[in-house]
């Protein structure tokens, strides 16, 4: 009997004498499939039976039959069990010779291979496929099929790739909701004052920098950021107590008045109203206020006393007077110094912010002739000549006194239209005035600055890091050198033409520097005097006395001192032994105020020590020194720097400006259309190599990893407030700008239509004091 599998396998067997007593069992050795009962089913028909025997199944086993050899036996008859069959070889595909068929088509039967079918399934066919429609034959999926494996890829394509587009939408929908919202600073607290104020200070403090203390004018409060609750708020300076003295100095003032007129002087000074005075009293007493906290612990120090307050109810707790005599106060850390010279030895008070501890010290030093301060407060020269701004007042209230070229060109630049239309014609008309009266107190030859050199001996005592320092100096030897400090007047002038609105700036400048001139100003006074300093440690003998060439001035850093006179600096270590020294470019200007991290607005300097480096800046360049050395490492030439910032990657932030070296020769030039900008240069520190360059439009003031705030403001003076308006003025604005730390890019700008009293950072947070109002403002960071 022959059959055949629905693999496609042909077989061929015989039938036994014990298939009719047994059923007959059959698996196809090819596919595996068992069909027993169709071919015992096909036996029992080929034997004539209705129903299948029972007992065991027979197995039908199958083997190729091997043709006979001549050296074999002649073949046996097969046996009656097990049956021995012929196996034939599986069909083979019709469209790819060599191919294996695997199935046949469901509609014409013909064998079709895993080619075929990964074309066209279980039919060969597009036309079975056709006819298998048109007769609704049922045609089963294949999944190796070609378009099902490729709609299925694509399938996962597409998926993947609508994915990847909802991701993208979000990103670039987070980006532009943080680049034009998220990251632009929002108000999160605001405050309104009904009196303005003069000075101002914030501090954020409490376990997660929540509270918020404020000193407003004289206004202290302490308010919770989060409910924006105010706990409590205080006034510090009393009002009838400065009537009065702003009254007893108003009668001291008039009876000069009436001492000189009795002595035939007619031009008195003119006298301020009382509220005049009142209100410049307030201010100089708001300005002189300072505020600590630390911890729970409130203070506010004043030149007069130090008093701490509750954090609770905001009652004075404890209050320290500042002894009789010129005092200092000194920050340091949570310790606050007050120095005192008094009537006899310096003596120091140590107020310790934390534990409200304090104890006082006298220091083995004699009585003190001074006690350094920092900066002075107003417009003054190396030399120490005071300087005036744009001669707009009343007419000889500056006489003899030069101008400062970058005050009167900021001035200018900040008048109204109409007012630098006119600004010749007003020059002019100040300057025939002065020469009048110059003329009446019989002063005609040109007036000649007196010269100006340091007093013949002073002795300080210099606060330092560790301690404080005795520096005493001794002028042993005066020499004043003059030098030309504007350039020759114009051959023609400009006032001998037509006079237009296009030549009004270069009218207005020569008028100004005719001013300059008259009053003394072309010439500029060196002081070249050699003084003796002496350098000593409080109650130890460890001192260095030498003479130096110019105007001392000395800078004490964390683990070395540093003195400057003339174009030159020493470096002496803290038991005053000299380490080395090096000569400059130019002299160094600035005081004390701005040694320490934080202490100014604009960065430290002019001398600062870090990490094995002193990097010191004078007129007109950066110098880096290997604080070991001596040797210079490298040099940058800047004209007007302000300051340095560091980060914690060995990199420097430098405020400078576009100042041009010429400016430096010509000191008492004056030119009010020269706009100089504010410059950052970012530079490493080991190398001095420039990292990049920008012009944001205001100089550094707060660095703080990749927190880099620029701010640029203007506040008009109280008499340009309350003078007459044109509408043409320069109102007063505030401008901070995030600079991206990779590459100086402005990042985002915020802007205000006012100018600030204070402004103070804290990474993504930035709080801003007005005369008016307090604000916090925050913005997201990533």
């Amino acid at each position: 009997m022959k059959v055949q599998c629905s693999c496609g396998a042909k077989f061929e067997f015989h039938i036994t004498q014990a298939m009719e007593n047994c059923p007959v069992g059959f698996i196809c050795p090819v596919c595996g499939l068992n069909s027993s009962e169709f071919v015992d089913h096909l036996i029992r028909q080929e034997l004539g039976q209705t129903e299948t025997p029972k007992g065991l199944p027979i197995p039908i086993v199958l083997s190729t039959p091997q043709a006979a050899t001549p050296n074999s036996p002649a073949e046996q008859p097969p046996e009656a069990n097990p049956a021995i069959v012929e196996v034939q070889a599986p069909p083979r595909c019709l469209k790819h010779p060599g191919q294996a068929a695997q199935e046949k088509c469901i509609v014409c039967s013909k064998p079709i291979c895993p080619k075929c079918m990964e074309l066209f399934g279980y039919v060969c066919s597009p036309l079975c496929k056709a006819k298998a429609e048109a007769r609704r034959i049922t045609i089963p999926v294949y999944t190796g099929q070609k378009s099902i494996v490729e709609a299925r890829v694509w399938r996962r394509a597409v998926w993947i790739g609508s994915i990847g587009g909802i991701l993208a939408a979000v990103l670039l929908g987070v980006w532009f909701w943080y680049a034009w919202f998220g990251s632009i600073p929002k108000p999160i607290f605001s405050v309104r004052f009904d009196e303005p104020a003069y000075a101002g200070q914030t501090i954020a403090c409490g376990k997660n920098n929540d509270q918020l203390v404020c000193l407003h004018g004289d206004t202290l409060a302490r308010y919770d950021l989060k409910t924006k609750k105010r706990y409590w708020s205080l006034h510090l300076l009393d009002a009838n107590k400065l009537a009065d003295q702003a009254n007893a100095q108003l009668a001291q003032m008039q009876q000069n008045n009436a001492r000189l007129r009795d002595n035939g002087d007619e031009d008195l000074p003119r006298l301020p109203s009382p509220d005049k005075l009142m209100q410049q009293m307030e201010q100089a007493a708001e300005e002189q206020m300072t505020l600590f906290v630390r911890g729970l612990n409130i203070w506010v120090a004043s030149p007069e006393k130090v008093v701490r307050y509750d954090w609770e109810t905001g009652k004075p707790l404890k209050e320290l007077e500042v002894q009789a005599g010129r005092g200092v106060l000194i920050s340091r850390g949570d310790e606050l110094l007050v120095l005192n010279d008094g009537f006899g030895k310096p003596r120091v008070t140590h107020i310790n912010l934390v534990s409200c501890d304090s104890k006082t010290e006298d220091l083995d030093a004699p009585q003190a002739g001074s006690l350094a301060e920092g900066d002075a407060v107003g417009a003054v020269e190396a030399g120490g000549s005071p300087t005036a701004g744009l001669p707009a007042g009343v007419p000889g209230s500056d006489l003899n006194r030069p101008m400062d070229p970058a005050k009167v060109a900021e001035q200018a630049q900040h008048l109204s239209l109409p007012a630098r239309i006119a600004l010749p014609a007003t020059l002019a008309n100040t300057m025939n005035q002065e020469r009048t009266l110059a003329a009446m107190q019989d002063d005609q030859k040109r007036p000649q600055p007196a010269a100006q050199t340091s007093p013949q001996s002073t002795f300080s005592i210099i606060p330092t890091p560790v301690g404080f320092l005795e520096f005493s100096t001794k002028l042993l030897e005066s020499h004043i050198v003059q030098e030309s400090a504007m350039k020759p007047a114009p051959a023609k002038s400009v006032l001998s033409g037509n006079l237009t609105t296009g030549n009004t700036a270069d009218a207005a400048n020569e008028i100004l520097n005719d001013m300059q001139r008259s009053r003394g100003g072309d010439v500029a006074q060196e002081d070249s005097s050699r003084y003796e300093v002496t350098l000593r440690n409080p109650g130890s003998d460890l001192a260095w006395t030498g003479d130096v060439i110019g105007p001392p001035k000395l800078f004490p850093l964390k683990t070395v001192n540093v003195l400057a006179s003339d174009k030159k600096i020493m470096v002496f270590d803290k038991s005053n032994k000299k380490l080395w020294e090096s000569s400059l470019a130019f002299s160094i200007n600035g005081g004390l105020s701005s040694l320490e991290e934080g202490s100014s607005p604009l960065g430290q300097g002019p001398c600062v020590e870090r990490q094995g480096s002193l990097y010191v800046f004078d007129e007109g360049v950066l110098t880096a020194f290997d604080l070991a050395t001596g040797n210079v490492r490298w040099r940058l030439p800047s004209v007007g720097i302000a300051g340095l910032f560091f980060n914690d990657n060995g990199q420097m932030y430098v405020n400078t400006t576009t100042a041009s070296p010429e400016s430096l020769k010509y000191k008492r030039q004056i030119d009010i259309s020269e706009k100089v900008g504010a410059v950052i240069i970012k530079i490493d520190c080991k190398t001095g190599k420039l990292l990049w360059t920008a012009q944001p439009g205001g100089l550094i003031n707060y660095v703080s990893g990749k927190f880099v705030f620029a701010v640029q403001s203007y506040r008009p003076s109280e008499e340009e407030q309350n003078g007459p308006q044109t509408g043409f003025e320069t109102p007063p604005y505030l401008r901070i700008r995030r600079i991206n730390p990779k590459n100086g890019s402005e990042m985002w700008e915020y802007f205000q239509q006012r100018a600030p009293l204070d402004v103070a950072f804290d990474r993504n947070t930035f709080r801003l004091v007005f005369k008016n109002e307090v604000q916090v403002l925050k913005f997201l960071s990533f």
